[in-house]
C-alpha cells in the first residue's frame, strides 16, 4: 500500500472524475514555493532554452512568448525544479485522482505569463490533442508559484468538458480560436467556466481533455506557474519526434518506457 501522504480523499477522486479538475489550496508551503520560484527565476536569468537540444531552443516566435514563456523538462538541469517535478506527494495525489496503478512523468514545464501590454490570453483549448498518446487520460498538475487571480491570468476550467473526449487542436496565438466557441457553434451545451484563483502554493489537477483558458496578465508583475504532466499506466506512445524529448527513441504503439519518463508513483 502507498505510504506517501496525500490529501486526496475518495470524494476528491469522484470530484475529479466527474468534473475533470480539482483544486487544492496550500498544497505546498511558502518556503517550498520560494525554492521553486528561485529555480524558475534562475532559468529565466540564464535565458534557458524552451526545449533543450531543439532547433532554435524550441521557441515558436514572439507571439507565442506573449502567451507565456515556457521551459520544458526543467527537472533535467535544475535540481530545485526536480524536487517539485518528482514530488512523491504530488505524484501520489495524481495517481489516486486518476485511479491509475502508476503514473510517470511526461514532462514538466515552467510557464511565465508576461505582464502588461505585451501579455496575451491563452485561448480555450484542450491539452490532449498536442500529446502523442492513446488512449486519452493523461493529465496535469499546475502549481501556482505566485498568487494567481483573474487579473494576472489564473486558469479557468469548464466542469465536465473532459467527457467530450479529444477534439480539435487550437491555435494559441490566434485570439479568435477557441474550443468552447467551436463546440457551442456545433450545438453542444458547454457549462460555464470556473476561475481557479489560488495563493502561491496551491495546485490544480486537470484532465487532458478538459477545456481551459487563462486571461492576459493585466498586472505589472509576471505570473509564474509550474506544471507536471502525468501519464497513467495503459497509455501508449503514438509516434512523433518530440514526446517530451524522447520521440526518436521510442516506437509508436509501445507503452511509455524511457529514462526521461520514469514512474513517479505506484508500480
Amino acid at each position: 500500500m502507498p505510504t506517501v501522504d496525500s490529501p486526496a480523499t475518495e470524494q476528491d477522486v469522484r470530484t475529479y472524475q466527474e468534473r475533470g479538475f480539482i483544486r487544492y489550496q496550500n498544497f505546498f508551503s511558502k518556503a517550498e514555493i520560494e525554492r521553486l520560484r528561485s529555480a524558475i527565476d534562475e532559468a529565466i536569468g540564464a535565458n534557458r532554452d524552451r526545449i533543450l537540444g531543439a532547433e532554435g531552443g524550441g521557441r515558436h516566435g514572439e507571439e507565442y512568448e506573449q502567451v507565456f514563456n515556457q521551459m520544458v523538462n526543467l527537472w533535467t538541469d535544475s535540481p530545485a525544479a526536480k524536487e517539485f517535478a518528482f514530488s512523491e506527494r504530488l505524484a501520489e495525489t495524481a495517481r489516486r485522482l486518476s485511479r491509475a496503478r502508476h503514473v510517470r512523468i511526461y514532462h514538466d514545464h515552467a510557464m511565465v505569463k508576461p505582464s502588461g501590454q505585451q501579455s496575451r490570453q491563452t485561448n480555450w483549448h484542450q491539452d490532449a490533442p498536442y500529446w502523442p498518446m492513446d488512449p486519452v487520460g493523461s493529465f496535469s498538475a499546475w502549481i501556482a508559484v505566485d498568487d494567481v487571480t483573474v487579473d494576472n491570468g489564473c486558469l479557468h476550467f469548464v466542469p465536465g468538458s473532459h467527457k467530450f473526449g479529444r477534439l480539435d487542436s487550437i491555435s494559441l496565438t490566434d485570439e479568435n480560436d477557441s474550443i468552447v466557441a467551436k463546440m457551442r457553434e456545433r450545438g453542444y451545451e458547454v457549462a460555464e467556466a470556473e476561475a481557479m484563483e489560488m495563493e502561491a502554493g496551491g495546485v490544480t489537477f486537470h484532465h487532458g481533455c478538459n477545456f481551459h483558458y487563462a486571461g492576459a496578465n493585466q498586472t505589472d508583475q509576471p505570473r509564474r506557474a509550474f506544471a507536471i504532466i502525468y501519464i497513467p499506466d495503459g497509455v501508449t506512445f503514438t509516434g512523433g519526434s518530440e514526446a517530451g524529448g524522447a520521440g526518436d527513441e521510442m516506437e509508436a504503439g509501445d507503452p511509455w518506457d524511457h529514462p526521461l519518463h520514469p514512474i513517479l508513483a505506484g508500480n
